[in-house]
């Protein structure tokens, strides 16, 4: 990247920051050298499923972008026709790959597992025959690489380079004939030196990157060449991971980010009220936040660049709104990364509840999850905020008399996806009275936190002696 003058940097950046992370057009008239959006996981099934990603790239339009990236699964089914309804929307806003002042705009499309696995992803294979399509029709049957080229008349290949107002764009595809990780490491073994290391350079797929992003599993590929290449950006979807996380942007050798989905939002594992995204957990007492495809928030990114800076516009297409305030993004140097997981938990505000806030508790029957009969400790309390910020998560924990904490369990804020005005007033939490404590003296203890797990001050409930209910669990077995 290009070397900067930080003292100028910082004054631009903190007014921006100051104005809620809105864009430098138009605020310092600063013009971008180059200007894009980003989204992933559309997920295309039938004509009508196209909608959204029509509104999405008539505001692409709008800003007056110079290309659109998508960072895969393009399809839900992977068939051939829902390429053709895909290049049909794109069609109908840029013909020909052109604005309508006649500028080009670039495709910047990816393959993900969807588009090449999606036809026999059980459920969704139902929900495909039901509307009258078939595996007959798979992408792979027909070949990745002509159905590809027919439908967005551009050449394929399993990595592919473009160019944009001198602004390099490497994409790798999903499965074409290698793992896609080797074959961009072959890429930039081979090309590598040709990239303008003044400059930063884009590179997308459609999983994430090994060891960046909150959403990337511990074992996920890397591509090896990255490391040591500071002015690269990298871009993945997969994870339909909601952009309000600020986990979803991090920096080590170079800069990931996580792309969220334009077409539902997936539920983080480990929580009470969450879940597998098709699948309930019976052995959790808590209704779950409904799960795909309810969770519908499309989100995406409009990315302007600088000489000496990147902004990532961070996008609620659902609600037509800024979902955030915008990333500030230099690149990572020897002393500073503004995006190291480390800094960022330094930066992001925690959430704190209303100075009057009070937890009520009480005993309710009710049906568990699974649909059981059970006894369960209500838990209900005012909704934390934080300036600037927003709650992600609730921690309760039982905590005895003794100082000893037997249990702690997580609740997911309902409207963790959504915009924090979508937050409702108050919440309502559930434990199973078969998970309290048999003796003892105890209070509930509940912490509001952050995306980083960071703890607000604490509300606590009365003290509770032995397990409540449990007299009435006896009674109930011997009848």
């Amino acid at each position: 990247m290009v070397k900067i003058d930080r003292r100028g940097f910082l004054g631009g950046a903190m007014a921006l920051m100051g104005v809620g992370g809105c864009r430098s057009l138009g605020i310092v008239g600063e013009k971008p050298n180059l200007v894009f959006g980003v989204i992933s996981d559309v997920h295309v099934t039938t004509p009508e499923s196209t909608e959204v990603f029509v509104r999405t790239l008539k505001y692409f339009r709008d800003r007056k972008v110079d290309a659109v990236m998508v960072a895969g699964d393009l399809t839900d089914w992977g068939l051939k026709s829902s390429y053709k309804y895909l290049a049909d929307a794109w069609y109908s806003v840029f013909p020909n790959d052109r604005a309508p002042d006649g500028r080009k705009v670039e495709k910047l499309f990816c393959t993900g597992n969807h588009d090449y696995d999606g036809f026999w992803y059980g459920d969704m294979t139902l929900d495909m025959h039901v509307q009258g399509y078939s595996e007959d029709e798979a992408l792979v049957k027909f070949g990745m690489k002509k159905c590809w080229e027919e439908a967005f008349n551009e050449p394929f290949a399993p990595v592919r380079r473009r160019t944009v107002k001198g602004y390099d764009f490497i994409s790798a595809e999903w499965k074409e004939g290698k793992p896609w990780n080797v074959a961009a490491d072959e890429w930039f073994a081979q090309n590598g030196k040709t990239l303008d290391p003044k400059k930063p350079f884009f590179f997308f797929t459609h999983y994430p990157l090994g060891g960046t992003t909150s959403c990337t599993k511990p074992d996920a590929p890397t591509v090896k060449a990255l490391k040591s290449m500071p002015n690269a950006v990298a871009f993945s979807g997969h994870c339909h991971w909601t952009l309000n996380d600020e986990r979803s942007i991090w920096q080590g050798g170079y800069t990931a980010v996580a792309v969220p989905s334009l077409s539902y939002s997936c539920i983080p594992a480990g929580y009470e009220n969450g879940g597998d995204s098709r699948r309930g957990d019976p052995k959790t007492s808590m209704q779950k936040i409904p799960a795909r495809p309810k969770l519908e928030e499309a989100q995406g990114y409009v990315v302007s660049v600088f000489d000496n800076r990147m902004e990532i516009e961070r996008r609620d297409f659902t609600h037509g709104v800024e979902a955030a305030p915008a990333w500030i993004v230099t690149p990572p140097t020897a002393d500073s990364k503004p995006f190291a997981f480390e800094n960022s938990f330094k930066r992001t505000p925690v959430p704190q509840f209303p100075a009057d806030a009070s937890l009520k508790t009480y005993i309710a029957n009710t049906e568990d999850r699974d649909g059981h009969w059970a006894i369960m400790m209500m838990l209900d309390f005012p909704s934390a905020k934080a300036h600037k910020g927003r709650v992600y998560d609730y921690e309760v924990r039982i905590e005895m008399e003794n100082g000893s904490i037997p249990v702690v369990k997580r609740f997911l804020a309902p409207a963790f996806y959504k915009l924090e005005r979508d937050e409702p007033a108050s919440q309502s939490f559930a434990f199973n009275a078969k998970d309290l404590p048999e003796v003892g003296r105890y209070r509930f203890c509940v912490y509001p936190r952050n995306c980083f797990g960071a703890c607000g001050r604490p509300i606590e409930s009365k003290v509770y002696e032995s397990k409540p209910g449990k007299d009435k669990v006896l009674k109930k077995v011997k009848a």
